[in-house]
């Protein structure tokens, strides 16, 4: 089994009640670490299915192996600064510039695909966040400006979804991470907590935290990063708790391929996780 698929059933199984506050038992866990990289502080990277590493510096986006082998380089001086890199499938990575609001693909070997997107044509004035959509060639874009949720279809085949001032509905204040995951879409407002949308954009669920600084979800678990630790919450029970970090000052975590990614000023680290 899975060390992490069925983190529901283990809270559900070591009865450790909770509610979606600030305060929660903690457990200890033990954090292996495997490898770690170097970054710099305005970098996007991204870890494929097979471990290799996309960083994205300055005007280049370089991919390296899990050996650190550097396999391929891209000049992206053309289509503006990089403000984040998202993987729509093993072979098309998404190169997002919201100073040029636009949408670039490139393959697995860094060759551009197709032409770019310019995101005023969808009618988006401002696009601040985008998500990979695990529904076939689509993809999340939130509008600042239009307060709007947006599906698009990249192949422009089906009509694009919308979800109408989502601010005014939600009295969000600022919209920092947005994330599909198992049909879900998680938008997080550090303000307040943790939206849950369903594929249609209709809100289904929200977590309460006022200090959650990023999140990461595995199967139907969420893993929230907030002053004091790494907070665990089954979506499937209301139960959970706190882990302590194997480091300090960390920015961001992720979970891909079974691993922890824990990003700190200057490093990502690649730890195993496991459960004493």
């Amino acid at each position: 089994m899975n060390k992490l698929l069925s983190i529901a059933f283990v809270l559900l199984y070591i009865g450790i009640g909770f509610s979606q506050n600030d305060s929660a038992d903690t457990m200890e866990v033990k954090w292996i670490e495997k490898a770690v990289f170097p970054i710099e502080e305005n970098d996007h990277w991204y870890i494929d299915g097979l471990g290799n590493r996309y960083i994205s510096r300055g005007n280049t986006i370089n991919k390296y192996s899990e050996n650190d082998e550097l396999l391929f380089s891209q000049s992206v001086k053309s289509i503006g600064q990089t403000s984040d890199l998202i993987m729509q499938s093993t072979l098309k990575l998404i190169h997002f510039s919201e100073e040029q609001q636009t949408l670039c693909y490139f393959d697995n070997t860094l060759s551009f695909l197709d032409d770019c997107v310019d995101l005023s044509s969808e009618n988006i004035v401002n696009a601040s966040l985008v998500s990979a959509s695990f529904q076939p060639n689509k993809i999340w874009v939130l509008d600042n400006v239009n307060s709007t949720l947006n599906l698009l279809s990249l192949d422009r085949l089906q009509q694009k979804q919308q979800v109408l001032n989502l601010k005014g509905i939600l009295e969000l204040e600022e919209i920092s991470k947005m994330v599909e995951k198992d049909n879900r879409l998680y938008l997080l407002d550090r303000t307040k907590g943790i939206y849950v949308f369903d594929i249609y954009g209709s809100l289904i669920e929200f977590f309460e935290g006022k200090s959650i600084q990023q999140f990461t979800v595995i199967d139907k678990t969420l893993f929230t990063l907030q002053e004091g630790g790494l907070k665990i919450f089954s979506l499937e029970v209301d139960q959970g708790y706190t882990v302590k970090l194997p480091l300090e000052s960390v920015l961001d975590i992720r979970y891909i391929n079974q691993f922890f990614y824990i990003s700190t000023k200057s490093n990502v680290h690649k730890f195993d996780f496991r459960f004493l």
